[in-house]
């Protein structure tokens, strides 16, 4: 029998059991709705490990463990921030109770809502599993089809552009110290992108058609673009030219004028790429994996519009437009990649949405709610 000072310990771990099982249940029921996701995920990862165990090579885990234990501490910094608006609000409308009571029920019934949960875990786990069957194929693709498709590029470049390479037609624009430092700010934002449009769409509170194409497409267009075509059309990208060809180096003085801009202000791209050259050399490095075409910065940059243009939210949609030129100028101006490959890229990123969405608008395990699809 419980006692009058038992009964609110005996509430409160009901309270709890039964929040556990509310969510365990919402992750289970999860499953289904995402399994094309996995599908993808899976087989990267089973590919990936496929080829380490035939090239007797090691599985690459230092960028997946980057990549996660980030999405772990910005997620932790969103819903600090969220707590504290709600803290904010609380105090500007006179609120006399515990702050700290009030943000708890926030926290557990709000924020960590059953549907939040299970699509985040879900989100979590199939992209977990996608970066270390990635990152493995893509540390690979030398191994299995070593560099050979760069003097092709180049030239596809030159004859697209008119004789001319396409570094030296942005050359009067942005080839000024201060404006490629910027453009290369604007480069590695793409992190912080992609990190925004992985909690937006994957901690949602319901799992929306939206949802589901983007996840899909962002999947496809990374194992499509890098595991599949990157390994086919083998190349390194301009920043490596002279270092794997012989003879003249086109782009010499793209990297000595890098080099140059990097003494004044940070170019952060000119010592990744020699830490990747260096991994590349050493077969070791926490940050692995050289392939140039497609250029996935400008291919998920293209995601990220089509998400926002489907989404309706129109400042973010002119928003991540721009910010995709940006990429594939930056792309060009930083030597990480030839023009072909950005465009290469979009294309497939644009072949990627709109196959996704045929899938999530037929296939009877995608979530279709009644409500908003955004």
């Amino acid at each position: 029998m419980t006692t009058a000072a038992e009964a609110p310990t005996r509430r409160a771990a009901n309270h709890a059991l039964s929040w556990l099982r509310q969510r365990g249940r919402a992750v289970l029921a999860g499953i289904r709705p995402h399994l094309a996701i996995y599908a993808i995920a899976f087989t990267t990862y089973a590919v990936g490990m496929i080829q380490s165990r035939m090239l007797g090579e090691s599985v690459s885990l230092g960028l997946p463990g980057i990549a996660g234990s980030s999405i772990l501490v910005v997620a932790a910094g969103v819903i600090s921030v969220w707590l504290l608006a709600d803290l904010i609000r609380l105090w500007r409308s006179g609120y006399s109770g515990s702050p700290t009571v009030a943000l708890t029920k926030i926290l557990f019934n709000d924020i960590l809502t059953p549907g939040r949960i299970a699509n985040g875990f879900h989100a979590f786990i199939a992209t977990g599993f996608f970066a270390i069957g990635f990152t493995t194929i893509k540390s690979n693709i030398p191994k299995i089809n070593p560099f050979s498709w760069d003097e092709v590029f180049m030239a596809m470049d030159k004859t697209l552009h008119f004789g001319v390479l396409p570094h030296e037609i942005l050359a009067p624009v942005l080839a000024y110290p201060l404006v490629t430092f910027l453009v290369n700010i604007i480069y590695n934002a793409w992190f912080f992108l992609l990190m925004g449009f992985y909690l937006w769409q994957g901690f949602r509170d319901k799992d929306t058609p939206l949802r589901q194409q983007f996840f899909i497409a962002y999947l496809l267009c990374w194992a499509l673009g890098t595991c599949l075509f990157g390994t086919i059309f083998s190349s390194a990208g301009p920043c490596f030219y002279g270092r794997l060809l012989p003879g003249p180096d086109p782009y010499a003085g793209l990297m000595s004028y890098l080099a140059g801009v990097n003494a004044i202000y940070p170019v952060w791209a000119v010592g990744t790429q020699d830490m990747l050259w260096e991994s590349y050399v050493s077969s070791q490095g926490t940050i692995s994996g050289i392939s140039a075409m497609p250029s996935m910065h400008v291919g998920t940059s293209v995601i990220f519009f089509l998400c926002a243009r489907a989404s309706g939210v129109r400042w973010l949609t002119w928003f991540t437009g721009i910010f995709a030129v940006m990429v594939m100028l930056g792309s060009v101006l930083l030597a990480w990649h030839y023009a072909v490959d950005g465009y290469a890229g979009a294309l497939i990123a644009v072949v990627c949405w709109w196959l996704a969405g045929q899938w999530v608008r037929r296939s009877p395990l995608s979530s279709r709610p009644s409500s908003a699809q955004i």
